[in-house]
């Protein structure tokens, strides 16, 4: 009889080791979950920040001739979009995209200039701004972006404009130029 109580303990010592070693694993596993958890929901977070800190255009694109038969400049008024943080004009990247051409966009200096010289780009007006250049909520920006090569810039040309505060989503303006180009022509 005593060795049936001897095992008896045995397999009570034997069910208390299972039970704990059972229980530090799914504490470990629970524990790598929350984890896991936690940096999916952290790049979810930093994907929504950066899609939704991006500008947008407020108003009408125009173009800019000085002889009727190309587009010499692009006027294009960016505010912010609702809730977004201030976007830092300095860093700001702009690329042309044509049929015919692709075109980095130099930065004009200084930057808060009228009319850039070919193949850069400035803000040409400010408005509800104050002295800084960073682009907050309730100012407007008027980009002028003066491209090197004209190419895509004739009656029925179309081009895209690319803008990109760093580290956050470009926003991308499509036009088309109409057949006949005026001094200031609307492009749709």
């Amino acid at each position: 009889m005593t060795d049936a109580g001897f095992t008896g303990l045995e397999a009570a010592i034997v069910l208390i080791a299972f039970v704990i070693v059972a229980a530090v694993f799914s504490f470990v596993v629970l524990q790598s979950g929350f984890s896991s958890a936690q940096q999916g929901q952290s790049v979810v977070h930093q994907g929504v920040q950066q899609a939704g800190s991006a500008c947008t255009v407020t108003g009408m694109v125009y173009g800019v001739s000085n002889n009727g038969k190309q587009v010499k400049s692009i006027i294009i008024p960016v505010g912010l979009t609702a809730g977004s943080e201030p976007i830092d004009m300095a860093s700001v990247s702009v690329r042309l995209v044509g049929p015919h051409h692709e075109e980095l966009v130099a930065q004009a200096t200084p930057l808060a200039s009228s009319s850039p010289e070919y193949g850069f780009w400035s803000v040409q007006e400010r408005v509800n701004s104050d002295a800084d250049m960073l682009l907050e909520a309730g100012e407007q920006y008027r980009l002028n972006i003066s491209p090197s090569i004209l190419t895509d810039f004739g009656p029925y040309g179309s081009f895209a404009i690319e803008i990109k505060p760093a580290g956050r989503a470009a926003l991308r303006v499509e036009r088309a130029v109409p057949g006949s180009i005026d001094r200031v022509t609307l492009l749709k």
